[in-house]
């Protein structure tokens, strides 16, 4: 084949690249004989840069050469063609991928040889071939990343893909599968492995060729695999007839649905044994779901019941069951009447049964279309209700008895708040009409709270009937009594300017509010504290919150007291609002302190204890006493937490330094009923093991008085139990009897202050504190004497019995630090004989 036709044939009509290059007679060197405009595109070679020109001294014709001579070796024959791919590089540098095919020419060596070389850019097709492989890759990391089996065979059922979890389902050795492995021996490596629970015991069955064809036709299938772990197989074919299999981990979900069942079961169980009826029909009243309860409630034999029951035939059933009286002898009628395809929409409604029950039916329907029914048990209810309804109608009657019990207390017949409201606003339109006054006597009873917790309600609605009799027994016809709270009454009343009749009414009623009353033969003992406002000091319309104002200050006084408002009142009370501040600030910054009052032996002279005293340590004010914030830390209800703020740093200034006393001094704290009350028994027996000497807790003895309930006395003996004793402080100032003490039973008495500065100065001063001490030492109690100031009374309460004395004859309440030296002091010389 001459050149020229070969060129004229292919080389200048192809749009490959074509190069062809010629071997003359003896010659070695493959010279360029001609390239075409293709080969110019692809590689930016024009033909008079290669024409004539050696393969080897061109780069990219150089790679050509070794390519043509790597696969076609030495057997170059005449029209051998052969071909590959390679990466080349155009003139400008850029790289490029490239299909090569060649094709050879003449073997004769007296001839020109001839290899020609076709190159077709395949660069897109090897960037879609590294993609695909890409993609591959990736799908074959996010499938063996994929937690649940997967894996597809081909239309013959041979394995073609799988992941980790697949090999890992089917085989503990991932090797023993692979590429083309039939189904069938897939699943046998499976059943034979032990990774199909269902399989164990069955394996020849399971393995069998008509077991894997009738599982394979399921499109779901569940398998219970080892370690109680369960996989949803599911099965679909592509539609190049590939089986894609994918297990989804149900582990979760049937362990859900067991516990589901164990909860319908337990359900089932609680709706059984419910007392009431329940049921729950379909969307189409069809009977689902009832307990027995209901069952006994609409048939004679509830064992007949069946599902699916509709709802008419189940009302038609019940009332010629006699089970509903409204439809005896005309049952047709009234199920004609009563029944209607929207019954069950109705919510609620209430229904009369056989036998005088009625039941209230509570129907809801859910969200996929059921009515859950649950009758209600009202009969009590339904009869409390007539009852109510022929008493209203009674009520009705009489309207103007119902007006009164509308503004007055049902207890006591006296008005309320209502009633107090309307009468004072007549009475204030009269004082500007016709002038004079108006007071308001506003009574809190003392101690009725008391009365109350140990003796019980009926003794404390007792005593609010007569507190109200005897209101009623001293105040005039025109004057307004109203009960506003629990132990709470005001008195409102007109008067002429200038005359004292508030005063004289307040004063005869806290007598007669002192008097006790008997309850089923016990005395109720209790008092009253009253304030009074009155106009002009008050304004009219202020006369209720200012009467407030003067009980506080009555109660702040004592109990038992009269309180009458005045201007100032309000300043005293912004002044206690600043204190109540600064108070609660103080604790905030651990402000209050400990102090020391030596309690010295009578016999000895050397100190035997140590009371604790509370001090405020204010920044700008000094050392405060306890009388300038005790009353309002009381009305704050922080007294406990001082108590507390005290016992730590006194227990901790004491426990590591007087211990190591020859003789360990008790240690003796000044306590409040809600710190005896608090739950912290624990926390006080922790912090008092540290401590060798004695613990005591010094109780006011009107604390005994108001406290004497089982309560309180059961915390008494709980502190006992922990090694604390009790004392009862300031004796002698409220109104212990001897049987309170013997039931309390307290360790020690303080006689108080005001009853030891009369034993030198009177003869009957003397005689009270000798029966004091008898009585201390007649039961058994350790009797101590504060208040003690000259060495007479000292000698005399010494000869009396008391066996310790205290006061500022011996020392002040000092900080600790001379306490110590006091103590140094003692040790050398003590006040023996002194």
């Amino acid at each position: 084949m001459k050149f020229e036709t070969l060129q004229r044939m292919y080389m200048d009509l192809t749009g490959d690249a074509v190069v062809v290059g010629c071997i003359s007679p003896g010659c070695d060197v493959l010279r360029v004989a001609y390239i075409n405009k293709g080969f110019t595109r692809l590689f930016g070679y024009a033909p008079e840069d290669l024409r004539g020109r050696s393969f080897e001294e061109v780069g990219e014709l150089q790679t050509t050469l070794r390519l043509y001579d790597a696969i076609a070796g030495e057997e170059t024959g005449c029209a051998q063609n052969l071909s590959t791919q390679s990466q080349f590089t155009r003139a400008d540098g850029t790289q490029f991928w490239a299909s090569i095919s060649f094709l050879t020419t003449g073997d004769n060596p007296e001839e020109d040889r001839y290899i020609c070389a076709t190159y077709r850019e395949i660069s897109a097709l090897k960037d879609a071939e590294a993609k695909a492989t890409r993609s591959r890759a990736r799908l074959m990391a996010a499938l063996d990343a994929y937690p649940s089996p997967f894996a597809i065979y081909d239309k013959d059922d041979c394995l073609i893909v799988w992941n980790d979890a697949y090999s890992r389902s089917m085989t503990d050795d991932p090797a023993a599968l692979y590429v083309g492995m039939h189904r069938t021996e897939a699943a046998r490596i499976a059943i034979e492995g032990g990774k199909i629970v269902q399989a164990i015991g069955k394996e020849k069955e399971w393995a069998s060729l008509e077991h894997q064809e009738a599982d394979v036709a399921k499109p779901v299938q569940d398998l219970e695999l080892a370690g109680d772990i369960h996989h949803r197989l599911l099965r679909s074919r592509a539609k190049n007839g590939d089986l894609v299999m994918l297990r989804i981990d149900t582990t979760e979900l049937v362990r859900q649905r067991r516990a589901l069942e164990a909860v319908q079961e337990r359900l089932v169980s609680a709706i059984n044994a419910y007392p009431d009826p329940f049921a729950i029909y379909d969307a189409s009243h069809n009977l689902v779901v009832w307990n027995p309860a209901y069952a006994r409630s609409v048939t004679d034999t509830p064992e007949k019941l069946r599902t699916g029951t509709n709802l008419k035939d189940l009302l038609r059933q019940a009332a010629y069951c006699g089970r509903i009286p409204a439809a005896r002898g005309r049952e047709e009628e009234w199920l004609q009447a009563y029944y209607s395809p929207h019954l069950l929409d109705r919510s609620v409604e209430d229904f009369e049964f056989a036998d005088g029950q009625h039941f209230r039916i509570v129907r809801s329907k859910t969200k996929n279309g059921e009515y859950v029914v649950l009758r209600l048990n009202i009969t009590e209810v339904v009869n409390q209700r007539r009852a109510v309804e022929r008493y209203t109608k009674k009520l009705e009657r009489a309207n103007e008895e119902i007006s009164h019990i509308a503004g007055h207390d049902a207890l006591t017949g006296l008005g309320n708040r209502r009633h107090l409201s309307h009468r004072f606003q007549q009475l204030a339109e009269s004082r500007c009409r016709q002038g004079g006054e108006i007071a308001m006597l506003h009574i809190d009873l003392d101690r009725f709270k008391q009365i109350n917790d140990t003796m019980g309600h009926a003794a404390g609605d007792h005593v609010l009937l007569e507190t109200a009799n005897r209101i009623r027994n001293e105040v005039e016809p025109q004057d307004v009594i109203a009960r506003i709270g629990g132990d709470e009454f005001v008195v409102l009343l007109r008067f002429e300017t200038g005359s004292t009749r508030p005063f004289q009414l307040a004063t005869t009623l806290l007598k007669e509010l002192q008097m006790p009353v008997y309850f089923e033969g016990k005395e109720c003992r209790f008092g009253a504290s009253i304030g009074v406002a009155e106009t002009p000091l008050s304004e009219v319309d202020k006369l209720l919150t200012n009467s407030d104002i003067a009980l506080y200050k009555a109660k702040r006084a004592g109990r038992g007291r009269l309180g009458f408002f005045d201007r100032s009142d309000l300043q005293d009370i912004l002044k206690r609002k600043t204190m109540a501040d600064d108070i609660l600030r103080a604790i905030e910054q651990d402000e209050f302190v400990p102090y020391y009052q030596p309690q010295i032996d009578a016999e000895t002279g050397h100190v035997a204890g140590v009371e604790v005293l509370a001090r405020w340590q204010h920044p700008q004010k000094g050392i405060v006493l306890p009388e300038a914030f005790l009353a309002i830390a009381t009305d704050l209800n922080i007294t406990a937490s001082i108590d507390e703020l005290i016992f730590e740093k006194a227990m901790k200034d004491c426990e590591g330094v007087l211990p190591r006393m020859p003789s360990c001094p008790s240690l003796s704290f000044n306590v409040s009923a809600s710190r005896v009350r608090e739950n912290s028994i624990n926390d006080i027996r922790a912090r008092v093991s540290g401590y060798s000497g004695k613990i005591c807790f010094e109780l006011l003895e009107t604390m005994f008085v108001e406290e004497e309930d089982d309560a309180f006395l059961f915390q008494l003996d709980r502190l006992r139990d922990i090694g604390i004793t009790i004392e009862i402080d300031d004796f002698g100032s409220g109104n212990a009897s001897v049987v309170a003490l013997q039931r309390i039973a307290p360790d020690r008495l303080k006689i108080d202050g005001r009853l030891i500065a009369q034993v030198t100065e009177s003869d009957s001063g003397l005689r009270l504190v000798r029966s004091i001490v008898e009585i201390g030492l007649a039961l058994e109690m350790g009797v101590t004497a504060e208040g003690v100031e000259t060495r007479e009374q000292a000698a005399v309460l010494a000869d009396l019995g008391c066996d310790r004395l205290q006061g500022f004859l011996f020392a002040k309440p000092m900080p600790f630090e001379d306490l110590l030296s006091f103590f140094a002091r003692d040790a050398s010389t003590g006040f023996a004989g002194n």
